[in-house]
């Protein structure tokens, strides 16, 4: 996220008329005190509201989460505090309330100053879009990125002998007219790279995944293809299924893609989707 070089004061003020006994517009303090007035949030969860803050916010990032554009998260960036942790404090726009969701601290780079984050969850485009006028911010929603692509999974030997490892090739093939830009890995801190996904059929019936499809994230690296450039990935199906029968195996390959504008610096997602393709493995005896 790029800093903004002023620095903008949360409005007090509600942006709408709302009853004598309904909290105002406004950011304020999640208390920990029981005694305190109960509130319930968007997501359905029962908060305790403290006294109303006046942030200095640096800068603001409110963008969807989905490719529906029906989820948005509010990323705000404030001068660091040590005390701020992942319940500080609760959003409340148009009578609806927003728990914050996460909190970290950093610098962009190492001559800046370090500074404190906060995010919080919205549901709904009608909900982000009172956010989006009463904190000044414009939405930032996601985009298709007309992406045109060839994509084949090939084994890596005509025929695996029972035992073998059985690999395949992942290419994908950029034949549109316009550059693409993609993550690589995110998945992959886990018994098998969860960017892949594979079912198999054998004899007309379903294989057995010997695998597990959860994962701690993982490193991953931005590779953006021009036009007619290829990305190739071998990949080990032995994480997925035990070949324990020799035949054909009809196999079904997908590979998730986090699409990012590869001209904008932030490397924000602006799209999710699957490339898919069907090939078989022949196993002998």
């Amino acid at each position: 996220m790029k800093a903004f070089t002023t620095t903008m004061l949360l409005l007090l003020v509600g942006a709408c008329a709302l009853g004598a006994d309904q909290p105002g517009d406004g950011i304020y303090l999640w208390s920990k005190d029981g005694s305190a007035p109960p509130i319930t949030s968007q997501a359905g969860k029962k908060m305790f509201l403290g006294a109303r803050q006046d942030l200095k916010i640096q800068s603001l990032d409110l963008s969807s989460r989905n490719n529906a554009n029906t989820r948005f998260n509010l990323s705000l960036t404030l001068p660091y505090d040590k005390n701020i942790g992942p319940s500080s404090y609760i959003l409340i726009v148009s009578g609806t309330a927003y728990e914050q969701i996460a909190s970290g601290a950093g610098r962009e780079n190492a001559s800046q100053e370090k500074k404190s984050t906060i995010s919080f969850r919205i549901s709904g485009d009608e909900n982000a879009r009172q956010v989006s006028q009463y904190l000044k911010t414009p939405i930032i929603y996601r985009k298709h990125p007309r992406h045109n692509l060839l994509v084949s999974f090939t084994p890596t030997k005509q025929e695996f002998s029972i035992g073998d490892e059985v690999t395949a090739t992942l290419r994908i093939t950029n034949v549109g007219t316009n550059t693409i830009s993609f993550l690589q890995g995110g998945r992959n801190r886990a018994e098998r790279d969860n960017q892949y996904v594979f079912c198999a059929r054998y004899k007309d019936k379903q294989v057995e995944d010997i695998g597990t499809s959860g994962h701690m994230g993982g490193v991953g690296v931005w590779r953006v293809l021009k036009p007619g450039e290829t990305f190739e990935d071998k990949i080990s199906l032995s994480k997925w299924f035990s070949f324990d029968k020799a035949g054909t195996y009809e196999v079904h390959g997908s590979y998730y893609l986090d699409f990012n504008d590869p001209d904008v610096e932030s490397r924000r997602t602006i799209w999710e989707d699957y490339v898919s393709a069907d090939f078989i493995v022949i196993i002998k005896k």
